[in-house]
């Protein structure tokens, strides 16, 4: 194996410093045959007797490589957009080649006979479930099809591929082309400042006067919050609205949209799945598409009255402002006026008590608090952009893992990027020589203009503690191979319960106050002005009825995609089943619905699922203390230890020793619990 090219050193932590465009692709193509190779070295050395170590951790090692590889380098693509084109491509490539690994009946039928011999039912518990996982996940991929249903697997899942493409341009090309220029400042009315500065500075990179609104959700945020221009706020929603879709460009993605769900339809089909979202369920903690019903169903249920109430007071407002015909782009701006009249502290005044600096010792503290972390700055490597963190973690006086902070938006770097990257997965390989996590948060933090430091608002906090809580979680596993410390195996619904559990305490007034540090002179803030912002920003139920209604418009479409009814009458009817506001005649809000082509197909339901989960673990801390070191080490031991080698709710109620209730939540939006889930 040459070390020439970075991306290829033995070390889980690339120098990015000596990365070069060129090592990209000669890097995964390097792996890729690797994995090839290694595999059928396998297969023929284990076809007389298989074994654990020669068997599945060889495959571990194999799979933790190509991984880990693939993922060291998707960070490169925030560079431009060159760099971007070459780690999409590359992602392509990884991708078929796990799916062949996974097709392979020989080593399907390897991995059969361990787990039904002698050897293999006396392995551990932990050892039973990793052969457990893999043989599904082999007669997921296809595996067990004979060769004319395997070929027309591999022609679904390259058509999927190519729609799933087709969509994101078709949002990216109409995003690129809906930017609103301003010449006439008075337009902006109550903007704040900063946000006509960050706007002016788009305008001028763009080499245009006065301001740019980029078609993106934090300014058209800020439009449809602050102006008084009741013309630009329809402007505004209008473009953001119709993402996805361009007249004059031919982009549409409804068609699109139906072609995906119809191929992952048959594909579903093919493996002997009733749809799409039954084998969806198969990698997913609820269990059952009835299950999954029930909960959505249900909350629609208590949601909707109380949608209809806030509607009815928005109503009040607007009439009293001598507004008669309310419209979808008044509702944001109606809600921001009502909450000014009683806000105490301005959201500008409160992101000054939370510069960026401040924020991520705050998250070390914590980390070190509750579960013995601590987050030392690496600088032994360079990462692949100056403003990038790098922390060797360390628990119990043992180098567990590393960690990258990526929080701060950058030419290149795609507002909305925030999530979290799991490169490395911890595992012990046959020679019983321990190889940690690392993890990669991403943020879109804005920039401070001219010098100044980032500054958090309580929805940046929010994406921070969600996608730390994300990080934590890969950290904290203690299982020993590549499959059980895997918690992406949870699926979405068990996966997004750590970054909802952390995101409690950005939206805790108490824990909030105690973090605050002026960017100026290190003053304070207390609870109550905490508070009074936070009611401010709380968007509550109505937030929740948004999550609701593409819950619904996901589990339908991918129940029944050739029912006959087009993509705008399921989003109407997802819509008036949680009481949401009519829908204008020009909005197109799945047009833009990129979370169906980025694994939450199937599973959007996960952030509703996993926030009565996160509710209900936080309410042991708001017991025990939030900073109680007894209640985070519990966490670890009960919940994030055990990976996916158990279920997620037995891990659950073992932390909390019961069931899972949806009180907490209920509670927190402000509804009656008259049953549960």
């Amino acid at each position: 194996m040459t070390t020439a090219n970075p991306l290829l050193n033995p070390t889980p932590l690339v120098d990015y410093d000596q990365v070069m465009p060129e090592h990209v692709l000669p890097a995964i193509e390097q792996v890729i045959a690797e994995h090839e190779a290694g595999l059928q070295r396998i297969i023929e050395a284990q076809e007389a007797l298989p074994t654990w170590d020669d068997l599945v951790l060889a495959v571990d090692a194999l799979d933790a490589r190509l991984q880990g590889v693939f993922y060291s380098i998707v960070p490169l693509m925030f560079r431009d957009e060159a760099w971007q084109t070459q780690v999409h491509a590359c992602f392509g490539l990884v991708d078929v080649r796990f799916k062949q690994k996974l097709k392979n009946a020989r080593l399907h039928a390897l991995y059969r006979r361990l787990a039904d011999s002698e050897l293999g039912v006396n392995l551990d518990a932990h050892r039973r479930s990793t052969l457990a996982q893999a043989l599904e996940e082999f007669r997921q991929a296809g595996a067990l099809l004979d060769d004319a249903d395997q070929d027309r697997l591999v022609q679904l899942e390259a058509q999927i591929r190519e729609l799933e493409g087709l969509f994101a341009a078709n949002i990216g090309r109409s995003v690129e082309h809906s930017a609103i220029h301003l010449t006439d400042g008075q337009r902006l009315g109550e903007v704040p400042q900063r946000l006509r500065d960050e706007m002016a500075q788009k305008a001028k990179a763009a080499s245009l006067t006065g301001w740019l609104i980029a078609c993106e959700e934090a300014a058209c945020k800020a439009i449809l919050e602050h102006a008084s221009d009741r013309d630009l706020r329809q402007q505004v929603y209008k473009a953001y609205h119709t993402r996805g879709w361009d007249a004059e460009a031919g982009h549409d993605n409804e068609p699109v949209l139906e072609r995906l769900a119809k191929a992952r339809h048959e594909k579903a089909r093919l493996l002997g799945f009733a749809n799409h979202m039954e084998l969806s369920l198969r990698t997913k903690s609820a269990g059952s598409v009835e299950r999954v019903h029930e909960f959505l169903d249900d909350l629609a249920r208590r949601v909707s009255p109380m949608m209809q109430r806030w509607q009815a007071g928005l109503r009040r407002t607007a009439s009293d402002m001598g507004l008669t015909d309310v419209q979808p782009w008044d509702l944001d701006y109606l809600q921001a006026m009502g909450r000014r009249a009683t806000q105490a502290l301005s959201v500008e005044r409160f992101r000054e008590f939370y510069p960026l600096g401040r924020v991520v010792e705050a998250l070390r503290d914590l980390a070190r608090q509750l579960f013995g972390l601590t987050l030392n700055p690496y600088e032994a490597v360079g990462a692949w952009d100056p403003s990038v963190s790098t922390f060797e973690v360390v628990q119990d006086h043992a180098v567990i893992g590393y960690l990258y902070l990526d929080l701060v938006e950058r030419p290149g770097k795609q507002s909305g990027s925030v999530f979290t990257s799991y490169v490395w997965n911890r595992r012990i390989d046959a020679e019983g020589i321990y190889h940690g996590a690392v993890a990669i948060v991403f943020s879109d933090t804005s920039a401070g203009l001219e010098g100044a430091p980032p500054l958090l608002d309580p929805l940046a906090l929010r994406k921070l503690f969600h996608e730390f809580g994300h990080a934590l979680h890969h950290l904290l596993v203690r299982t020993s191979n590549h499959v059980l410390s895997d918690v992406r195996r949870f699926g979405t619904d068990g996966v997004e319960v750590s970054g909802k559990l952390l995101e409690r305490w950005a939206c805790n007034a108490a824990y909030l106050a105690s973090i605050s540090s002026h960017v100026e002179n290190g003053g304070v803030l207390t609870e109550a002005q905490v508070q009074s912002v936070l009611a401010s920003q709380e968007t509550g139920v109505r937030e929740c009825a948004e999550n609701l209604s593409r819950a619904l418009f996901d589990l339908d479409l991918h129940q029944a995609p050739d029912d006959g009814r087009t993509i705008h009458e399921r989003a109407e009817a997802s819509y008036a089943k949680v009481s949401r506001w009519p829908m204008a005649g020009f909005e197109k809000p799945m047009h833009a619905f990129d979370y169906l082509i980025s694994g939450y197909d199937a599973g959007y339901y996960a952030y509703l699922w996993s926030d009565v989960r996160a509710f209900d673990l936080f309410s042991r801390f708001e017991r025990e203390g939030l900073l109680d070191a007894a209640a985070g080490r519990a966490l670890q031991e009960d919940f994030f230890a055990h990976g996916t080698a158990r279920s997620l709710a037995e891990s659950i109620e073992t932390f909390l020793g019961r069931p899972v209730s949806a009180t907490s939540y209920l509670r927190g939006l402000g509804l009656n619990d008259t049953g549960g889930e």
